[in-house]
């Protein structure tokens, strides 16, 4: 009994798990849409992944918030401000083009 009970608690810590952490730069990274990066430059695009199932599907608010911290992380490194994403999450899967825009109050979304 105290084994299920265990496991039940483990499996109930992973479905609340964020696994990745926002970085201090990936703060600093918006996420927006094509209008807000008119002026800016594109650096790239930003391809992410995280498991969008451990045992069982996990939910897709998670999912694209882990997506959305690994992206803005991945935009920080190239030196990007903003991102747009190019479709929704599939199979745990996003892209991104990311932008290094002028900072003002217009571009941020």
């Amino acid at each position: 009994m105290k084994q299920l009970l265990l496991s039940l608690l483990l499996l109930a810590g992973i479905w609340g798990c964020t696994w990745v952490n926002l970085s201090d730069t990936g703060r600093e990274v918006q996420i927006g849409y094509a209008g807000n990066v008119q002026n800016c430059q594109m650096l790239g695009v930003v391809n992410v992944t995280t498991q969008s199932k451990v045992v069982v599907e996990r939910g897709t608010a998670k999912i694209q918030d882990e997506l959305y911290t690994l992206a803005r992380n991945s935009a920080a490194s190239m030196g990007a401000t903003n991102l747009v994403q190019h479709d929704l999450p599939k199979d745990g899967a996003q892209s991104f083009s990311a932008y290094r825009c002028p900072q003002t109050s217009s571009n941020i979304g």
